[in-house]
């Protein structure tokens, strides 16, 4: 049989299904692939918080909105307390990494207090081991574009308008609208001067 050259493949980031580049479709879950045009790590982050795993697409190009730069600065200053997870969205990680960075502090902090030595031997050595290889291996991960960035599609999330923005929107409608009524009260006063103007002319004749 002839292998099939794997530069013409790609994975679903959905399934995981290796499809044909020249497919408009995937063979298996039937995710439309021009789709991936749309989607955001903002609106993958909603999905992830809110806890809905058919709309979360977990692809390795970056997306629009998140920064390859910035997530590689933020794994190699504060990979320790999973900066670059929370940033990119994958919660789970940067929370392990923060408790377990926490606790190995607050442990080197009460080291005259606790027996630290046989504490960390007996309870904490694998968590603590486990989590500095999965900073290195993120790090070479973002560096190598094989990270897995949690995305969805932006129309299933509509971006809310700012706080400031509408309040600002509100301010300006309210003074509008004051204006308005000053300038038909300013109306009214002057029609009503016309007409007793009128009437006092009338009476003079």
């Amino acid at each position: 049989m002839k292998r099939v050259d794997k530069s013409l493949i790609i994975k679903c980031p959905r399934c995981g299904e290796e499809n044909f580049k020249t497919q408009k479709k995937c063979s298996d879950c039937g995710l439309i692939f021009d789709r991936l045009n749309y989607v955001s790590n903002r609106a993958g982050k909603i999905a992830v918080i809110k806890r809905e795993k058919e709309n979360i697409l977990r692809v390795t190009k970056w997306p629009s909105d998140a920064k390859k730069g910035k997530a590689l600065l933020l794994c190699g200053f504060l990979g320790l307390v999973g900066a670059h997870n929370f940033y990119l969205g994958r919660y789970l990680k940067g929370f392990f990494s923060l408790i377990v960075t926490l606790v190995a502090c607050v442990c080197i902090l009460l080291e005259n207090v606790i027996d630290y030595a046989s504490f960390y031997e007996n309870f904490f050595f694998l968590p603590t081991g486990i989590m500095f290889l999965m900073w290195w291996v993120d790090f070479i991960l973002i560096a190598s574009n094989k990270y897995k960035i949690p995305v969805a599609l932006d129309y299933l999330y509509p971006e809310k308008i700012k706080k400031d923005k509408k309040s600002k929107k509100n301010n300006i409608k309210e003074k509008n609208i004051k204006n308005n009524i000053e300038n038909n009260e300013k109306l009214q006063e002057n029609n009503i001067i016309n007409i007793q103007e009128f009437k006092n002319e009338e009476k003079k004749e």
